[in-house]
């Protein structure tokens, strides 16, 4: 969906401006309705840490339906670029993003979003401390499940206790859907911020990190951190493993057609994507203008050598690479928080440059076109 000044929006920020901001916070004067040009979505305290050290954000605006825990928005002197924190896990990011759509305070039209966190990494593609950037965003827990001791004497080839809703085995498409398993992204806005990152020299982590990355057999998961085109998944439930690496490998490609290729974790995108959806509908963000970045804290898998100690491995600190990963988050995404700021008139404040090329939205066509995942219809669930 591309905006074009919505009457009905338009009338809803015309009706907004008459609050202000001052009313919820008095520190400081703002403007009636703040416009940011981009804002940087973080889930958690250490997320947000180092784009607030990364940047001057003087102000901070306290907005009504945010996270108990992050109650503040944060924003550049100019107001050009904010910070907000939603919390995490699926319910905190849904809340707040639609809480800040639905501010008052905010002008969000033209803005650009750039989901800014850290995730697992599957080693055939990413390492410690490497940057993705996402096409699809697939949540993997929306299905039915059983204990392995309930499947393996019964189904003895199922590989996971996961399957389908409204179907009877893993392999088969569910028969009835939510419409938040899959969102499809802007690929040409994608591939922008994935130029602009690769100009850019990454945090490598430490000697340690150095050390564990030589376990794996895999390049990609040996070498130092880069810049990766590839997919992420969603799920509240933090899985780690082989098995169920496999399986939701497998389940993302499924989902959608076979284009999709899995490389790191999160525990919000889904959610937050499905906010801007329905706020994108009703004429508030526009869709197009979204980023999702995931940096690379820690492996989804274990080592060879690890592999039948999987529970002690996810478990030791040692293994991990967050420092790489928090530190990377601004490093590689500011490049593209620039690039919006230094070339908006010309490049982005219509959106024609890097307009979709690709259909993006949900599994039910929600913002117009036409998917090339899913299937023609659903049963109710």
């Amino acid at each position: 969906m591309r905006l074009s000044g919505a009457a009905a929006s338009l009338a809803f920020f015309m009706a907004a401006s008459a609050l202000p901001i001052s009313m919820f916070n008095s520190k400081r004067d703002y403007p009636p309705v703040i416009s940011p040009k981009v804002f940087v979505i973080n889930m958690f305290e250490y997320e947000a840490k180092p784009w607030l050290k990364a940047m001057d954000f003087p102000n901070n605006v306290t907005t009504p339906g945010l996270s108990p825990l992050y109650p503040d928005i944060y924003c550049n002197e100019e107001f050009s670029v904010c910070e907000m924190t939603t919390g995490e896990g699926e319910i905190n990011a849904s809340g707040s993003m639609t809480a800040l759509g639905l501010s008052p305070m905010f002008n969000l039209t033209q803005t650009y979003f750039l989901i800014s966190g850290i995730g697992g990494g599957e080693p055939q593609f990413t390492t410690m401390g490497s940057v993705t950037f996402a096409k699809y965003a697939v949540q993997v827990a929306l299905q039915y499940q059983v204990s392995y001791q309930e499947f393996i004497t019964t189904n003895k080839n199922w590989t996971s206790g996961y399957w389908g809703y409204g179907v009877s085995d893993p392999w088969t498409y569910p028969a009835n859907v939510y419409g938040t398993e899959v969102f499809e992204l802007n690929e040409s806005l994608r591939d922008r911020a994935v130029e602009l990152a690769e100009t850019v020299d990454l945090d490598n982590g430490t000697d340690q990190n150095a050390v564990n990355r030589l376990l794996y057999d895999q390049d990609a998961a040996r070498a130092l951190p880069a810049v990766v085109k590839c997919d992420v998944l969603t799920s509240d439930n933090y899985f780690t493993g082989n098995v169920l690496g496999d399986y939701f490998s497998a389940y993302a490609s499924m989902m959608t057609n076979g284009t999709a290729q899995y490389c790191s974790t999160a525990q919000e995108d889904n959610a937050s994507l499905e906010a801007l959806t329905r706020l994108s509908q009703a004429g508030l963000v526009d869709f197009a203008r979204v980023v999702v970045m995931r940096t690379i804290s820690d492996f989804t898998r274990p080592p060879p050598s690890r592999a039948n100690d999987t529970v002690a491995w996810f478990n030791d600190p040692q293994s991990g690479g967050a420092s790489a990963a928090f530190a990377n988050l601004p490093i590689a995404g500011m490049p593209f928080v620039e690039d919006v700021l230094n070339n908006w008139d010309t490049i982005y404040l219509t959106g024609e440059t890097y307009a979709p090329k690709n259909y993006i939205g949900d599994l039910f066509a929600t913002l117009g076109g036409e998917p090339n995942f899913g299937k023609t219809s659903f049963e109710v669930a």
